[in-house]
């Protein structure tokens, strides 16, 4: 009861900003890691800059491990401008450092090197990655700005 009731305080504590959907974006990914995987999540964009973004994101990976659908637990941190990215994915099994191109933050296409910190070493070796992007708002300040001219 006590856990509960200090949970109760601490929501209530943070004070609600309705800015926080417009910086939130649903991801959907596919990624060769030394195996095929599916990735959902939500990811947040740190800061409030339309040309480079920080984001922090939270996912759940989909993958058959010896016949068995596995869902593992990810966090993950990319850094965006118009073109780039450069990121960061850390699960149960591997650490994995990231780089490539960002379509406007709708979209990344990337490559990067799976290091096994599990003694499975399901996830291994260099990967593939491609990831969607999608934000539940209209006036949505994730996605970064094309500047023409």
């Amino acid at each position: 009861m006590k856990l509960y009731s200090f949970i109760l305080i601490c929501l209530f504590a943070i004070p609600a900003h309705a800015q926080t959907l417009d910086k939130t974006a649903f991801n959907i990914a596919y990624r060769y890691t030394g195996r095929n995987v599916l990735q959902g999540g939500l990811s947040y964009k740190i800061n409030n800059d339309r040309k480079q973004s920080f984001v922090v994101g939270t996912s759940i990976l989909y993958t058959p491990i010896e016949s068995q659908a596995k869902f593992l637990p990810e966090i993950n941190f990319n850094y965006t401008n118009n073109l780039g990215q450069v990121g960061l994915s850390v699960n149960p099994y591997s650490i994995e450092p990231r780089v490539g191109f960002s379509l406007l933050n709708f979209m990344y296409l990337n490559t990067g090197y799976a290091l096994p910190v599990h003694k499975e070493k399901y996830f291994k070796g260099f990967t593939f990655g491609v990831q969607f992007n999608i934000s539940p708002s209209k006036s949505s300040i994730f996605y970064n700005r094309l500047k023409l001219m």
